[in-house]
């Protein structure tokens, strides 16, 4: 066949035949894609709030189980320590905690239904020698928690009482401490070893290393009470003073007595700790 002799559109039409066949050859099958049966689930909403990502939901904070190692390693359904023993007494009911060690210590707590409020931890020779101390200091607003101290074993003692204090009962960010007599000497080796202890008050300490210690406690607020009579513990009560670096207050007495006979003799002390303890924990 003559292609000069065919028509002008055949020729054409042959030579875009040909072109469109070759081009076919090059595409590649198309691959068959899956078909989902059912609607797409769609994102999970916050269930909290829209916060800044540091900050915890407010609902959960300080709750059983969150952030709090205490209570996060009981079992389910588990009671937070201190657990209560007995039948209350007034105001005060008697718990029991377990020690690093495994021991049961037995105290006295004066606790609020409410929201949770700052706590305190008491530390003395015995848990009747407060008077009426610890129900002052309840009625100011306090979670109290009366408990006689382990002299060999404070620096591990006293950190479990104040994390029992702080797990469900007290507000873990406003814990203290007050001690009395050698109470004093183990409230600052075991706020010491213990964050969680924000301030510290100290009724005739005696212990002269002491100030060897401090400085594991600085600069946290200090409370410091002393006769002066009672020399050796008010020539200690002066050394702390002059070492601490933070809020440092000392109350020289004159015939006051030692250790909680303190507050006995002069209530009026008990009055200036209880203002000190609100202006620290803004009560």
């Amino acid at each position: 066949m003559n292609l000069s002799t065919c028509p002008r559109r055949f020729i054409v039409g042959v030579i875009m035949l040909l072109l469109t066949a070759g081009c076919a050859a090059d595409i590649p099958t198309p691959t068959p894609t899956r078909a989902l049966s059912g609607p797409t689930t769609a994102p999970t909403a916050n269930p909290f709030f829209a916060g800044p990502p540091t900050e915890p939901p407010p609902d959960i904070v300080g709750g059983p189980g969150q952030n709090d190692p205490t209570a996060a390693a009981l079992p389910n359904q588990a009671a937070l320590p201190p657990l209560p023993v007995g039948t209350v007494q007034g105001l005060e009911q008697t718990v029991e905690l377990a020690a690093p060690d495994g021991a049961l210590l037995t105290g006295g707590l004066l606790a609020h239904s409410e929201a949770r409020m700052p706590g305190l931890l008491l530390l003395g020779p015995d848990r009747l020698s407060w008077g009426d101390f610890p129900a002052r200091l309840h009625a100011a607003g306090f979670t109290v928690l009366v408990m006689q101290p382990r002299p060999d074993t404070a620096r591990t003692d006293i950190p479990a009482m104040l994390e029992a204090l702080g797990s469900g009962i007290a507000d873990p960010a406003r814990i203290g401490v007050i001690g009395a007599g050698t109470g004093a000497d183990a409230t600052l080796r075991g706020c010491a070893a213990a964050p969680i202890c924000a301030a510290a008050a100290l009724l005739s300490p005696l212990d002269p290393g002491l100030t060897t210690i401090l400085f594991q406690y600085n600069p946290r607020p200090l409370f410091i009470a002393a006769s002066i009579e009672d020399e050796q513990s008010y020539a200690v009560a002066q050394e702390l003073e002059a070492n601490a670096t933070g809020d440092a207050f000392l109350q020289p007495l004159e015939r006051a007595g030692q250790g909680t006979a303190i507050l006995q003799n002069r209530p009026d002390v008990g009055d200036l700790l209880i203002a000190w303890l609100q202006r620290q924990f803004g009560g």
